[in-house]
């Protein structure tokens, strides 16, 4: 059902291990795109006039976005592709990087025009932000290589611990999806505890805290190469596919309507397949953007 290593694990070391920034694909050179004239007037007016987005990201997720060696530049796949999308609208972005779990509040309360920051796109969140969905995420299952009773078959998780960053959709699928798969078949639910971020999760599996953990899929051999023992990736027929994308205050049509244009742009100019190339995530490229995709083309959940 799922395609081999499409259910990878997002890279969660922050704090934990820098990420060698600099990297060759970090160095890739993208095409510079020449602004259109149209995509720039359909911007608010008071965007066209500052000639800045603002948009607010957390900056510890490679290769969602992670900063660069110098500590300040904001690098990674969605910052190559917001980056190509001001390049079509003639403006400049203004990213800012804050707690995961002030994104949301902060577009909502028009601190930030817009963020790009891995959102998944779920219905309780299109109530109040708009969704334009670029990407696919998919979860998977890791811990340590030494655990032999953990396997792809969901009911070796049940009775056990784990834990998901606050904010993150990982804890209701655990809840929603694989402890009531336990439960209709007889077993104990998982325990699920929560931290405020990812490098203390890593740090409560590698202390035994925890027996495993569950997150977005995109840099697997990153996880495993900077782990501190040996981790092993777990499909389950149980991890659902889901939409990930930028959001902007749910009122805000007209930018939404320029950002998705612009995006549709880029993916007509075949640079969002060179941005797909450089940070080799073909698993995850979705062909055909969107907006609101979770409600308007929604994909089939696993039922526990």
């Amino acid at each position: 059902m799922r395609l081999k290593r499409l259910c990878q694990m997002l890279f969660l070391l922050a704090g934990l291990a820098p990420l060698a920034a600099g990297s060759a694909r970090a160095e890739t050179d993208i095409p510079t795109l020449k602004m259109d004239p149209a995509l720039h007037e359909m911007l608010p007016e008071a965007i066209k006039k500052s000639g800045e987005l603002t948009v607010a990201t957390d900056a510890h997720y490679p290769p969602c976005e992670y900063f660069a060696e110098d500590g300040k530049t904001i690098i990674g796949f969605e910052p190559d592709v917001w980056n190509a999308m001001a390049q079509k609208l003639g403006i400049k972005v203004k990213p800012s990087s804050i707690d995961f779990s002030g994104i949301i509040p902060g577009v909502q309360s028009g601190r930030y025009n817009a963020s790009f920051a891995c959102l998944s796109d779920r219905l309780e969140r299109e109530k109040t932000v708009t969704f334009i969905d670029f990407w696919y995420g998919a979860a998977a299952i890791y811990a340590p290589e030494a655990n032999k009773t953990i396997t792809e078959d969901p009911l070796t998780l049940c009775g056990l611990k784990t834990a998901v960053q606050v904010g993150i959709d990982f804890g209701d699928m655990v809840r929603d999806i694989f402890s009531k798969h336990c439960v209709a078949n007889g077993k104990p639910p998982i325990e699920v505890s929560e931290f405020p971020s990812a490098s203390q999760v890593l740090l409560a599996l590698y202390a035994g805290r925890i027996d495993f953990a569950l997150s977005d899929a995109a840099a697997v051999d990153d996880i495993q190469k900077k782990a501190t023992q040996p981790i092993k990736v777990i499909e389950s027929p149980l991890l659902p596919k889901i939409y990930l994308g930028a959001i902007v205050e749910k009122s805000n049509t007209q930018l939404a309507d320029a950002l998705f244009a612009a995006l549709k742009a880029v993916y007509a100019e075949g640079v969002y397949d060179k941005i797909v190339d450089k940070w080799n995530l073909h698993l995850l490229k979705l062909d055909e953007p969107g907006i609101n995709l979770a409600s308007t083309r929604p994909i089939e959940t696993p039922k526990p």
